[in-house]
């Protein structure tokens, strides 16, 4: 078995800028499929690499590697970017590892490993479509209603 390549799982994460102006009702559904694309095989391949039952190390040096990044930013910044690695995880990177049967469990030590280290900042996983009934319309920030036969769908 090879190494995972750390620095490019640690990119699906700390690149947040590209993928968060993408969060909204109508681009999210495209921006997750890109997203999908762009990082699905390579955390399938670093599972692979890594042994399918070592998901906690691997969640683990994930980890490690998020919190040696918010140390090199300015003290000022690092909860901006904290915040930013962990809105990548809920709305991109969990979902798109809970759409993978073998890439799950990886989802769950990510959360479970964050609520340990930092608990009093805990996060859930959810679906890419579970994420999508969130988006409410709204006018001019002002919600409106909804119709209650879409969120039986």
């Amino acid at each position: 078995m090879s190494e995972p390549n750390i620095p490019a799982l640690l990119e699906a994460i700390q690149d947040a800028r590209p993928w968060m102006r993408r969060f909204t009702k109508k681009t999210y559904p495209q921006a997750f499929q890109d997203y999908t694309v762009q990082f699905g095989g390579l955390f399938r391949e670093a599972l692979r690499d890594a042994g399918e039952a070592d998901f906690t190390a691997l969640a683990d040096t994930l980890l490690d590697g998020l919190a040696e990044g918010w140390s090199r930013q300015r003290f000022w910044n690092r909860a901006s970017v904290q915040m930013n690695d962990k809105q990548m995880l809920v709305c991109f990177l969990s979902p798109m590892l809970l759409e993978d049967p073998d890439c799950a469990p990886l989802a769950e030590a990510l959360r479970e490993g964050w609520a340990a280290r930092w608990p009093k900042e805990p996060y859930q996983t959810a679906t890419a479509k579970q994420l999508q009934k969130g988006f409410r319309p709204t006018f001019l920030g002002i919600a409106l209603p909804v119709d209650p036969k879409e969120d039986e769908e």
